[in-house]
């Protein structure tokens, strides 16, 4: 332990060290994430300066917990000071910034493979526990310090077994070596593969949820971030690239972080440890763990340490120990530490200083307020108002209609934000529209414009508009509740394609046995003795063509709508006041859809976790995941829909492919995504092409110092495009609008197949909304396809070349993905 801990405090005998209560040295092996859990709960039994608080559960019911550390009168005290915490930041409050206590949020491995991170976190909880003498009594005295052991508990459980189970007694430094390679997906990701340092602000997934409800609830002035990067670097720390930096963020911020960096280099200068900074990470997307406090009045810093991933490794300066960077992620802690308190008053008034400006720079902005909403579908709408309240933004009913832009804004289906209010950044942020940058080099993505991902409506308002939106915002958002408006029916019921869960109400019928039709035209019925327009993709429930009774039909859809958040309209009569009858050949049977998804090695792990996420989670319906390498005739005949996440696919022999196209032809579906179309293009099923790339900009320097932002200039990180749909084609039922924003990263570009209905989705010749792409990109972009659809046989392959649920919260291109499934017989 004298390796790893300050020698200037002593230590409390009562409390075991790490090594006396694993009964190993630090760093002999990783730690899993229940080690670590019992280590704290037996920190927890023993210490009066710390309590465990859980906040959330993962994806396999892992806890993820807070053990929070102060002084034992202070902690006596806890809740009074949190209080007295968040409301010295409040604007207009007088408290005295001496008597408030600072608060220093520590998280480590939000990505489950970089285990140094975690592993050091019981260092920190011994030293918080176990250290005696002024020095660590100021601190407790002082400071409330939240310690995250573990972000990522699924993918941590992952990583740690997997570098257990192949390590020798005798040490193995080699690179090759299994255990520096983990298998498909690899301990990174969450439960469902997704990378949860992108998630701070998309709030999809439990883990961030939890957390971003516990930063709001304590306000802290500091926030850590503990990461590992390629085993050949060293240890960089914030600041980041300066140039940058999101403008959003206030410039004491950038300043702040500046001068806690010196105790950084202190700290890792008095041990010998290389490091950097200002090089490679940039804070511009703020929904990372080390961004996300910076655009809410906190301090974050991103650690990232070089990862050996096993007790040593061969590297280019020598072999590296794991005991080595579990030191210096330490020491990291202990520098944040030191200038917390040293630094207090200065961190304190910052954030005071942060929500106070906030007021002011609303009352300069010529925007007063954004409104949103969506009419057709109200769910999606009320997904959007609860996703801002969970970042504290406070959203207002409207009290009368406002127009603009062909756009009603009414009372019942729409919301306001008004923009004088402390998350005036965040409001920005999440509702602008960016295409110039000062700097096109980005670390992540370049937009995230919140309310094109949803696919609803919005408009700015000034300060005449403010009339239109109450003062007083909503406290409690009402789910929507489905219902069978008007009772059983002994005819039929429809129900309209439009709302975001509809696929899910779909499925949970035909799962009960319920025959179901889809229309391919627009109708009019009489429902309760008023006409109700449906358009492209309405469903209708024949009550007489059920092998169930009508009471028992009528029992599953009600349960359906309550479940669902679904409407249905019970009809009498097959006769409607326009457009198709009941019993026209523009209905279609839908038959219920058996999945199969393709996974494993060449597979992309995050699109695969991103559509197993949409299936499993937000529609309920099972998906079947099968290993590239175990797909064979028999698997293939049990499944209606097979799915090809992005990927290479070069596993397939010719006798394989044949296999597939067969499937195909048989009236099967194929959906692919992104590069997984040159493999669907490679069985026969179309002829997809790629545009070739961008040319290099002949107006560039030429210097070889520049070349890695000349590179850059090519690149797409991430930005939002404008496309045009049809939507009267099947791929696009249960639409209104005839354009949609699209979610681009990466520079292939499809080339148009010039066939007629098959590409019922393209972008259009002014395609660039918000994010950067250069203008050889944007030229490549205009009019190509988003998807092609290919008949062979009586089955279709669907290839989708981007990416129709980035990240899991680009909500409006999700139900082309459910149509693909449930309507591809049509196309």
């Amino acid at each position: 332990m004298d390796y790893f801990l300050p020698v200037d405090v002593n230590y409390n005998p009562d409390i075991p060290t790490p090594e006396q209560f694993f009964n190993q040295e630090m760093g002999e092996w990783h730690l899993t994430h229940d080690q670590i859990l019992s280590y704290l709960h037996e920190i927890d039994r023993l210490s009066d300066r710390a309590v465990i608080q859980e906040y959330a559960r993962s994806y396999e019911n892992r806890p993820l917990i807070h053990m929070i550390f102060t002084s034992e009168n202070n902690l006596k005290n806890l809740e009074q000071l949190k209080k007295l915490h968040n409301e010295f930041s409040e604007p207009g409050s007088e408290i005295v910034d001496k008597d408030v206590p600072l608060v220093v949020n520590l998280g480590y491995s939000v990505h489950g493979n970089e285990s140094s991170a975690a592993n050091s976190s019981v260092l920190t909880v011994y030293y918080l526990a176990a250290a005696q003498g002024k020095k660590i009594d100021k601190l407790l005295n002082n400071t409330i310090i939240l310690v995250d052991p573990c972000l990522n508990p699924d993918g941590f459980t992952r990583h740690s077994t997997w570098a257990n189970m192949h390590q020798s007694s005798v040490d193995m430094s080699n690179s090759g070596s299994r255990q520096f390679s983990e298998v498909w997906p690899g301990g990174r990701t969450n439960h469902y593969w997704f990378d949860l340092n992108r998630d701070y602000i998309l709030l999809v997934h439990p883990e961030s949820r939890g957390r971003v409800e516990k930063f709001h609830e304590w306000k802290p002035n500091v926030v850590t971030d503990h990461h590992e990067m390629g085993n050949t670097s060293s240890f960089f720390f914030q600041p980041g690239v300066p140039s940058r930096n999101n403008p959003l963020t206030p410039e004491k911020n950038f300043e702040l972080t500046a001068e806690i960096a010196k105790y950084h280099a202190h700290f890792l200068d008095s041990i010998g440890s290389y490091y950097f900074s200002e090089e490679n990470f940039d804070d511009y997307y703020i929904g990372k763990g080390s961004s996300y406090p910076d655009i809410n009045g906190s301090i974050g810093i991103l650690f990232e340490q070089a990862g050996f991933r096993g007790r040593i490794r061969e590297t280019p300066s020598g072999n590296k120990k794991f005991a080595f960077a579990i030191r210096n992620q330490f020491n990291a802690t202990l520098s944040t530490l030191a200038s917390a308190t040293n630094l207090k008053n200065d961190l304190l008034n910052m954030q005071k200083d942060f929500y106070k400006d906030a007021l002011i720079q609303a009352d300069k902005d010529p925007v007063k307020a954004y409104l949103f909403g969506d009419e057709q579908d109200r769910e999606k709408t009320l997904k959007l108002a609860g996703f801002l309240k969970r970042h504290q933004i406070q959203v207002y009913p409207l009290i009368k209609q406002f127009s603009t832009d062909g756009i009603d804004y009414t009372p019942e289906n729409s919301f306001a934000v008004r923009l004088k209010q402390k998350q005036y950044r965040l409001i920005k942020s999440f509702f602008e529209t960016v295409t110039s940058f000062s700097d096109t080099t980005f670390y992540d993505v370049s937009t995230w414009t919140i309310p094109l991902a949803f696919d609803i409506p919005y408009a700015s308002a000034g300060t005449k508009e403010l009339a239109f939106i109450s003062e007083q915002p909503i406290e409690n958002l009402l789910e929507k509740s489905g219902e069978i408006t008007g009772g059983i029916s002994f005819y039929a019921y429809v129900f309209d394609w439009n709302e975001y869960s509809a696929p899910e109400a779909m499925y949970s019928l035909l799962n009960e046995g319920i025959y179901t039709k889809v229309a391919s035209n627009k109708f009019t019925c009489n429902v309760k003795g008023q006409n109700k327009k449906f358009s492209y993709g309405a469903v209708l429930i024949p009550v007489a063509e059920q092998k169930l009774t009508e009471d028992k039909v009528y029992k599953i859809i009600s349960e359906v709508a309550y479940q669902t958040g679904i409407d249905f309209y019970p009809v009498q009569s097959g006769l409607t006041q326009e457009g198709i009858d009941f019993g026209s050949n523009d209905f279609y049977k839908i038959n219920k859809p058996e999945i199969l998804m393709l996974v494993g090695k060449g597979v992309n792990s995050r699109e695969a976790g991103e559509l197993w996420h949409l299936f499993d989670i937000k529609y309920k319906i099972p998906v079947c995941l099968v290993d590239v390498n175990d797909l064979n005739v028999n698997i293939l005949s049990e499944f209606n829909t097979v799915i090809l996440p992005s990927g290479s696919y070069q596993t397939f022999n010719e006798s394989d492919k044949e296999a597939i196209k067969a499937w195909v032809q048989k009236g099967n579906t194929l959906i692919t995504f992104g590069e997984a179309a040159r493999f669907s293009s490679s069985l026969g099923l179309g002829n997809v092409k790629f545009k070739p790339a961008a040319d290099r900009d002949s107006t560039a320097s030429g210097k070889f110092a520049d070349s890695q932002s000349e590179r850059a200039k090519n690149l797409i990180a991430g930005a939002i495009f404008n496309a045009e749909m049809d939507i009267t084609h099947p791929l696009c039922y249960g639409y209104y609008r005839n354009n949609i924003a699209v979610f681009k990263t990466g520079t292939t570009v499809a080339e148009s197949l010039k066939k007629p209905y098959a590409e019922p989705v393209q972008f259009t010749e002014s395609p660039l909304l918000s994010g950067y792409a250069s203008k050889q990109n944007i030229e490549r972009i205009k009019g190509s396809p988003v998807v092609s659809i290919n008949n062979t046989g009586r089955g279709t392959a669907i290839c989708f070349y981007e990416d129709m649920n980035f990240r899991g919260y680009w909500l409006g291109t999700n139900k082309m993905i459910m149509n693909a499934v449930f309507f591809s017989g049509l196309m």
